[in-house]
């Protein structure tokens, strides 16, 4: 199986950067295919333009963003990593999928029915929060997570798609968090 790791955070010290290490780690006891693209180290650009001379129907055939598309359509199974900043990902993420995930590719149009085109492919979001997983869910409703699974990754008919959630990372000891870790390490052995 070829899988795509799509991690997102900034700081190589982050709590995010220990997830991806053990995510990798556990994968290495498979026989998968991996690759990780680092959105901070590969400096994508997130800002999405079109106009009158680039119009957004052509964005499927943006060469800038084409080695992307190619990643996303050899994957069978994309791993999500990346910490919840005011209720969303990250900006640069969200411009990953606004630039990469477009119509044609990801999506069509039928008539005036969406179709979602990444069929046959699973995803396992990994996300972590400040704030107590109760309070998101209370406050905001999970937004966070409805719009990448429903709004994103079931639009374009990726599915199975499974959720690692860690809540109040900022207040957690250091034993907790290795218990987290050692979590993420097995479920990515078994993968």
């Amino acid at each position: 199986m070829n899988i795509l790791i799509v991690y997102t955070h900034p700081n190589p010290s982050s709590f995010n950067a220990a997830i991806l290490k053990h995510v990798e780690q556990g994968l290495q006891k498979t026989s998968h295919s991996v690759t990780v693209l680092d959105l901070y180290k590969e400096q994508f650009n997130p800002v999405l333009t079109f106009n009158e001379t680039k119009k957004r129907r052509d964005l499927v055939h943006e060469e800038e963003t084409r080695k992307y598309r190619e990643l996303v359509a050899e994957a069978d199974y994309f791993i999500f990593i990346y910490p919840v900043w005011w209720w969303s990902m990250p900006a640069i993420l969200k411009g990953f999928i606004d630039r990469v995930f477009v119509s044609g590719f990801a999506y069509k149009y039928e008539e005036r029915m969406p179709k979602g085109l990444l069929t046959g492919k699973q995803a396992w979001v990994i996300h972590t929060l400040d704030s107590p997983l109760w309070y998101a869910a209370l406050l905001y409703r999970s937004a966070e997570w409805i719009v990448m699974k429903k709004g994103i990754l079931s639009f374009c008919r990726i599915h199975n798609i499974k959720r690692s959630v860690f809540q109040s990372v900022k207040s957690s000891k250091q034993e907790k968090r290795e218990k987290w870790l050692q979590k993420i390490y097995e479920k990515a052995a078994k993968l």
